[in-house]
Order: C-alpha cells, then structure tokens, then sequence
C-alpha cells in the first residue's frame, strides 16, 4: 500500500471504507450529521477528525468494534498496512514539528485497519526511539527533542480523541509512570488503548510514587491499574512500596500490569508481580480482552 496521508477525504473514498452509497454520505452531510466543507467546484471534503467521530459513533468501518464490515476485511486491510514507511513518515513529520500531518497518519492508519496496538508499537513507539536515539548520540539539540515530543503527543491526543467509545463501560483503569519517570507517552498510549476498549481511564501522568498509587486504588478501586517504566533507578525502595500498591490492588481487586524497559528484566519482575508484564501494546490489548 502507497501509504500517503491526506487531512480530507473524498465522497467516494468514504463509501469505499465504509461500505455504504455514496447517496448515503451526502444525505449524512445534507442533514449535518457528518461535516464536510467544499472546494471552489463545489465538491465536498470531510476532514479525517470528523470522519473518525462518526465512524465511532455508528460503528461504521473495518477498524471500528462492531463495524458492519467483516472482521476478515480488517484483517486484510491491516495485512496491507505499511508500518515502516508509516513510521518512517510520522517520524519526519514529529522532527519537523508538524502535528496536523502527523495527526492526519495515525488517524488514516487507524481508519483503514490498523488497530491501535499496531499504530503504538510499530509506527509511535520506534519513531519515538528513533529520536532519543539522536539526542543521546547529540545528533538532535535537546529543543528538537522536546519538540519532535510534543508534536507525537498531540498526534496521539488527536487519535485517542477520535476512537474514545463514549458510554461504553468496560470498567475503571488507573494508567501512569513510575516515581522519577517522566517519560509519559507509554501512558498516553495505554489510555488512548483502553479507552478505544471501552474503559473509563484516570491517567496520573508521570513521577507517580508506589505509595501514592496504593492510596489511590484503595480509595477509588478500579479494575485495572496500569504502570509505566523505562529505568529502576532505586530498586530496593521502589519494591518496598510496590508492596504496598500490590496489597492494595489484591484488596481492590484489581488486576495489575506493568510494562517498558524498567520492567522487563526476569530478577525485577520476581520482585514486583503483576498480572501482566507487557512488553507491547499488543499484550496489553490481548490482556485486557481477557477481562471483558
């Protein structure tokens, strides 16, 4: 597949991804359902954010839960789905600082097959590697990283706000970083996952303490509780109070799962047990399928 992302698309190519007349989208359009703008010939153009709205809220398309398209078709479509150029563009487009061209590929990517497990894993996640990997090696001043950051973030915001199921109520999750991680996107993106899944999701953010957390579940006692990690940088503390939050966890119920590279050692999981150690987005999509 030529993967080429575009902010509009035609009348034609929604009836294509979404198996309906043409006549049907501009009735859409006609009754302000589905917006749209025109172009000077007088051809509508409907913006791919709002086209991710209603596709969610009909259940329209292959990549949608409960679409009207055969599972099999989006299987297929994802089968053709070009990770690497897809990365290799969403990289360019973070470095450049252009959120609405890097918004516009996830949001295709998602629209036609791809889920976001596979959008996190093989299009975000290594783009992002990609750019610590420069500004360690000084290839990237510390401004273009932190800029390159915050372009993604806003692309997967964007994202994460189109495939939101509103009203559904797959149960409660708490997701965050580690006590002393900052690196927040592995959470944004568990969030933007389980909410596509249905899951009323309350993100901490980063730097969050085990202890904190503990307290947290115990108040609010939800279902799922998600944490984040990149390094183990105080391991004997960290553990001590991760003892805490797995007894709180235990009294709520919840089931726990841990991921990034601060736990993906054998001798560190021994130490902090959860449910699920996920090592990709997959594995947490795959695991929270499980608890439906």
């Amino acid at each position: 597949m030529n993967y080429s992302p575009t902010k509009f698309l035609t009348t034609r190519q929604l009836s294509r991804v979404w198996l309906v007349s043409e006549a049907t989208i501009k009735r859409w359009a006609d009754t302000g359902q589905l917006k749209s703008s025109r172009t000077v010939g007088g051809h509508r153009r409907f913006p791919l954010a709002e086209v991710m709205r209603f596709q969610i809220e009909r259940g329209l398309g292959a990549a949608t839960a409960g679409a009207s398209a055969p599972a099999a078709a989006a299987a297929t479509k994802a089968e053709t789905f070009d990770a690497r150029q897809a990365a290799e563009q969403f990289f360019q487009a973070v470095k450049r600082g252009h959120a609405g061209e890097a918004t516009a590929l996830l949001l295709e990517a998602h629209m036609h097959g791809a889920g976001l497990d596979l959008i996190f894993d093989e299009v975000v996640s290594p783009s992002l590697q990609r750019v610590g990997d420069l500004w360690y090696g000084e290839e990237m001043s510390v401004a273009e990283e932190h800029l390159a950051t915050s372009t993604a973030t806003r692309a997967v915001e964007s994202l994460a706000a189109s495939t939101r199921r509103a009203g559904a109520k797959a149960g409660a999750a708490v997701c965050c970083a580690a006590e002393e991680e900052m690196h927040t996107m592995p959470v944004l993106c568990a969030q933007a996952l389980l909410e596509g899944a249905g899951w009323d999701v309350r993100n901490l953010g980063g730097h969050t303490p085990f202890f904190a957390l503990a307290e947290y579940v115990e108040q609010q006692r939800p279902a799922l509780v998600c944490v984040s990690a990149t390094l183990q940088r105080e391991l004997e503390h960290n553990a001590r109070d991760y003892a805490q939050l797995s007894a709180a966890a235990r009294a709520a119920g919840a089931r726990v799962v841990l991921g990034g590279e601060g736990f993906r050692d054998a001798a560190v999981r021994t130490r902090f047990p959860a449910d699920l150690h996920a090592e990709t987005f997959k594995d947490l999509s795959q695991f929270v399928g499980t608890l439906d």
